[in-house]
């Protein structure tokens, strides 16, 4: 075996009118690897490489070796050594290329891979360029870190196929991703930029302030910093709320936790707002309340909240439900709208037994006054009358529901009517009051 060593500084470029057939590549540390190989007698009858690649270095030692029974050159690159695949550089402390037209380059030590048109930089200690199939391998924990449209991400994991010309990486074994919103873990990931698209498997789950989601399936659109979670999707979000105390007149911090779960979860950057809906059997759970929804959309940071579908709002602290089948809620007016066969129903504290129930064509509810306003078609049931009116006005602290507009009241085949009639739901109590008049059978109001 003969030794050229050249101390200057070398580039290739195979561009010639008539090539010959193709030169044999292969790494060294791949010999074993028989029954793959490229350099087999049908192998080297296929389609000629029609993709120009240079290469260089500082220093270059040639060799000749025999693989697989065919004679093959061997260059070996040191100092600054690197492979162009098009506009995309491969770089490493050494590069071992065998055959002249680079099909297969073995890089070693310090690799870097730049795709400057995507933004994107590979790093990790050992890679392996195949030309043919226009990919690089790399191992021992290789990290890509993409900037583009002033977002970074970084990922790292075990081993990384990035392929050159599609702009698509697949990332295997204890994948991270490191953003500046958030961190996501998983096992497996494949990243596309140009469809700004990365989805992982493996039941990933990421962490961001204050909150943790985790899912079957993540995708995660690098561009917009939107996130799918698919497959019994679930948060747990920690957040610091004003809490009032209206006898003492003070406010303070208290620390609320929060359990929210579904089968996809949606979030959604659009410009400055954002949006994030829970789709199927979206399930809200706090020490205090429960929701239930088919499809909850929350936008403005929990500031505006839409349910559509099944519709159920437990409040355990007041002791009542509220169910329906639209809700809109805006955090700042501290004012919900419930509409689609909306009813409340009154509870038990303790025990949070159905003592009655409120229907009507809306409900309204005011956070600070701690009332709901219920209009068109009321009726009421409680344990022992019921009673109808055009509109009512429900005090939960007290347990106080006013009924008015031309209200009645029918409790033991006897049927009333009054100006205005306040049920006590709970309690089962009733007071009539401004003109009370008893109506006989069969006799219209």
């Amino acid at each position: 075996m003969k030794k050229l060593i050249l101390l200057f500084v070398f580039s290739y470029s195979f561009l010639n009118a008539n090539p010959s057939p193709i030169p044999l590549l292969f790494g060294s540390e791949d010999l074993l690897k028989k029954e793959d190989s490229i350099f087999s007698p049908e192998k080297k009858k296929e389609t000629k490489d029609k993709i120009p690649v240079m290469w260089g270095g500082s220093s270059l030692t040639q060799e000749e070796r025999t693989i697989n029974g065919i004679p093959m050159k061997v260059f070996i690159l040191g100092g600054g050594a690197y492979i162009m695949h098009k506009n995309i550089k491969l770089s490493a402390r050494e590069i071992e290329i065998i055959g002249e037209d680079a099909l297969v380059g073995n890089l070693k030590g310090q690799v870097i891979v730049e795709d400057f048109q995507n933004g994107v930089t590979l790093t990790a200690s050992k890679g392996i360029y195949n030309k043919m199939a226009g990919t690089v391998s790399l191992e021992n924990h290789p990290v890509l870190l993409q900037k583009k449209d002033g977002k970074v991400v970084r990922i790292q994991c075990e081993s990384i196929v990035r392929y050159l010309e599609e702009a698509k990486t697949n990332l295997a074994g204890k994948v991270v991703v490191t953003s500046d919103e958030f961190q996501v873990f998983g096992e497996d990931a494949i990243f596309s930029e140009k469809d700004d698209r990365m989805d992982l498997s493996g039941e990933p789950f990421l962490f961001s302030e204050n909150r943790f989601l985790i899912g079957q399936t993540l995708t995660y659109f690098v561009k917009e910093g939107s996130i799918q979670l698919e497959g019994d999707a679930t948060i747990y979000q920690v957040s610091y709320e004003n809490k009032k105390d209206k006898e003492k007149d003070t406010s303070s911090k208290e620390r609320v936790v929060t359990l929210f779960t579904g089968k996809t979860l949606t979030h959604q950057n659009k410009g400055k707002e954002t949006v994030t809906s829970m789709n199927g059997d979206a399930f809200m759970y706090r020490k205090t309340s429960e929701f239930r929804a088919n499809t909850l959309e929350s936008r403005r940071n929990n500031k505006d909240i839409k349910a559509t579908g099944n519709v159920s709002y437990l409040d355990k602290e007041n002791g009542y439900r509220m169910e329906g089948g639209l809700l809109s809620y805006d955090k700042d007016k501290g004012y919900s709208y419930l509409t689609e066969n909306p009813r409340i129903v009154f509870l038990d504290k303790k025990e949070l037994k159905e003592k009655g129930q409120l229907t009507a064509v809306f409900l309204e509810r005011f956070d600070e006054r701690f009332e709901t306003v219920a209009r068109g078609d009321v009726q009421v049931e409680t344990q022992s009358a019921t009673a109808t009116g055009e509109f009512a006005t429900y005090y939960e602290k007290k347990d106080e529901l006013v009924l008015e507009g031309n209200p009645t009241l029918v409790k033991d085949s006897t049927k009333v009517s009054a100006g205005k009639i306040i049920l006590f739901p709970k309690s089962d109590r009733a007071y009539l009051t401004d003109g009370l008049k008893v109506i006989p059978n069969g006799e219209k109001k």
